[in-house]
């Protein structure tokens, strides 16, 4: 349940608070009665809040709760939970000033390990109902520091807590932190400035000196880059041609290729021809293709300059391969060694003697021999 309180503590004189702050300043305990807060002014408490439902019996169910509900303490009977809660108390009180506790248990537990982040995980709704009551007091104003009385050493975890929410949480002895001051005047550091002019007259209508005209900077009403072409003769010597006389300079070269290729072909057949024996017939062939087309003639044939020995060649009938024979086989020659010995020809193995058999009428027993 939550109420109000009236109280003035002492331990806010040891805070150094500045005369006129620009934000809320909130004062925080752990009272046995619950948790206190009230709103600093003036270096006194003004308006107050008490949450009853947060004393230091529920902080120990809810790191209890939290060490069971995680598995890091297997405490599901309940005589092994009440021992757990007791062991809870004992290792909370002892997690002022640092990180860790082990606490050695009385019939159930052995050992129990309790963290400072198992602390926070284990208290955020007790953390979360404490920064509601922070905003309430503040009101519409920003929070300048929450103050902490000397019992919030029975709740560890709660500087970490509220730090992680944003808050600045001064102890005795802390320095109050730099805050907005509030004061929005103009530092008059830049000089005002004044209307721009008109710029954007693009129009033929609108005279004036102190307008800018795009043409002075190539450029059209839009804004847009305008290429102008050259006034006066335009250079013919350029190290690089234009784009039309390129063009020609090409037709002219692949004509004169044609033209020097064509030429050189003619003079490489007519010097072939001339060395030829039948230069004439060829001649005469020539000149009798030349006729008008009106006049009828078989086609007469060329001779080509084939050497007739070559003709000669081609013409011989082709050479079948044959497979030549095999060679001869090796005569083989008995060589007898001069170092072998001398002696009988080793007698040929006897031929077993084998003897008929007739198979035994009596299941089990051996072949009956005959002979």
């Amino acid at each position: 349940m939550t109420g109000s309180q009236n109280r003035q503590p002492e331990w806010l004189t040891a805070f150094d608070l500045p005369c006129e702050p620009t934000g809320a300043v909130i004062a925080l305990d752990l009272v046995p009665e619950g948790l206190w807060a009230a709103r600093v002014r003036d270096g006194s408490a003004a308006e107050s809040e008490l949450e009853d439902r947060i004393h230091p019996s529920v902080l120990d169910a809810r790191i209890a709760g939290y060490l069971r509900d995680s598995g890091k303490v297997d405490a599901a009977a309940p005589e092994v939970f009440a021992e757990l809660l007791a062991v809870a108390g004992r290792a909370r009180a002892s997690l002022v000033g640092r990180d860790s506790a082990l606490i050695m248990g009385d019939e159930h537990l052995r050992f129990v390990m309790l963290t400072l982040d198992d602390v926070v995980e284990a208290t955020v709704p007790e953390a979360n109902r404490a920064h509601g009551m922070i905003v309430e007091l503040a009101g519409l104003l920003p929070v300048d520091a929450v103050l902490l009385g000397p019992g919030h050493v029975a709740w560890p975890g709660l500087w970490e807590a509220l730090t992680e929410r944003g808050f600045s949480v001064l102890q005795p002895g802390d320095d109050f932190p730099e805050t907005f001051g509030g004061n929005d005047s103009p530092t008059e550091l830049l000089s005002a400035v004044e209307a721009p002019q008109a710029v954007r007259a693009w129009d033929a209508a609108a005279a004036g000196p102190e307008l800018v005209n795009p043409a002075d900077y190539n450029m059209d009403r839009f804004g847009n880059t305008v290429h102008q072409e050259p006034v006066g003769p335009v250079e013919t010597d350029s190290a690089e041609p234009q784009p039309g006389m390129r063009g020609r300079m090409i037709a002219v070269a692949a004509v004169t290729l044609l033209a020097v290729g064509g030429g050189g072909v003619a003079l490489a057949m007519n010097a072939h021809e001339s060395s030829g024996p039948d230069r004439n017939a060829a001649e005469s062939a020539t000149r009798s293709s030349s006729k008008a087309p009106g006049t009828t003639s078989e086609p007469v044939r060329v001779p080509g300059s084939v050497d007739p020995k070559d003709l000669a060649a081609a013409r011989v009938p082709m050479l079948k391969y044959t497979t030549p024979p095999p060679p001869p086989p090796k005569k083989t020659t008995k060589e007898q060694s001069s170092e072998a010995q001398t002696g009988p020809a080793p007698q040929a193995p006897a031929r077993p003697h084998r003897r008929r058999t007739i198979p035994n009428p009596i299941p089990g027993l051996p072949p009956i021999v005959i002979g």
